[in-house]
C-alpha cells in the first residue's frame, strides 16, 4: 500500500452533499464495472473457492488501476487527488519548489487564514509528494506577506477585530496575500465537482 498523508480542508456548506451525489453514481459505476470484468473473466459460484479468489482479485486490480489513473472516481481521494495536481498546475507551482524553512507556518491555522468561515470539513488522504507541493507552493507564494503579518502583529498585538478601520484595512490587504493550504484544497474540491456549481468559491 502506498503512504498517504492525511489532510483535512474546510469548505462551504452542501460540499458534503453534493460531494455524496457523486460519490454514489461513481461507486455504483465502479460496482457495475466489477460486475463485467466478473463476467467477461468468467467467473462464476461453481469455480473452486482459489479460482473464484483469483479472479475476483485480478478484477479488483484492474478497478483499483482505473482508480488511480482518474477513469473511477469513486472516493473522496480519487476525486480530489487529480484536481489538486490540476490546481497546483494552474498556479504555475507544478516544479519542484524550494523546501520551506523552519519558521514556516506548519499544521493549523497560517497567519491571515481565514478558513472559519467556512463550516463543513472534508478529509482525504494525498501522496506526500503532492501534500508537501501544496504546503511549498503556499509558502513560496505568501513568505512575503507572512513576514509582513508578523512584523505588524509583533508592532500591533491585540484582537484584530477592535481595531481601528485604518489598521484592520493594513492588516487586511497583507492577508489577503497568504494563500494557504485551505485555499489549494478548496479551489481543487471545486475544480473536481461539476463546473456550474459555484457555491464553492474560495
Amino acid at each position: 500500500m502506498i503512504a498517504t498523508v492525511a489532510v483535512r480542508v474546510r469548505v462551504a456548506y452542501g460540499t458534503h452533499a453534493r460531494l455524496a451525489v457523486h460519490l454514489r453514481a461513481e461507486k455504483a459505476r465502479g460496482r457495475q464495472l466489477l460486475t463485467q470484468l466478473l463476467e467477461v473473466a468468467g467467473y462464476r459460484q461453481d469455480l473452486p473457492g482459489a479460482e473464484r479468489a483469483r479472479l475476483l482479485a485480478e478484477a479488483r486490480a484492474v478497478r483499483a488501476a482505473m482508480r488511480a489513473r482518474g477513469e473511477l472516481l469513486d472516493t473522496v481521494d480519487a476525486l480530489v487527488t487529480p484536481a489538486v495536481r490540476a490546481e497546483l498546475a494552474g498556479r504555475g507551482w507544478a516544479w519542484p519548489l524550494p523546501t520551506p524553512p523552519r519558521s514556516a507556518p506548519k499544521a493549523g491555522r497560517w497567519p491571515g487564514s481565514r478558513d472559519s468561515g467556512y463550516p463543513e470539513a472534508i478529509s482525504l488522504r494525498l501522496p506526500p509528494d503532492l501534500a508537501r507541493q501544496v504546503y511549498a507552493g503556499c509558502w513560496h507564494a505568501s513568505k512575503e506577506a507572512i513576514a509582513e503579518l508578523r512584523a505588524w502583529r509583533d508592532a500591533n498585538p491585540g484582537v484584530v477585530a477592535h481595531l481601528d478601520p485604518e489598521l484592520r484595512a493594513d492588516y487586511d490587504e497583507m492577508a489577503a496575500r497568504v494563500i494557504t493550504p485551505g485555499h489549494v484544497l478548496r479551489a481543487a474540491v471545486a475544480r473536481a465537482l461539476p463546473a456550474d456549481d459555484t457555491s464553492l468559491q474560495t
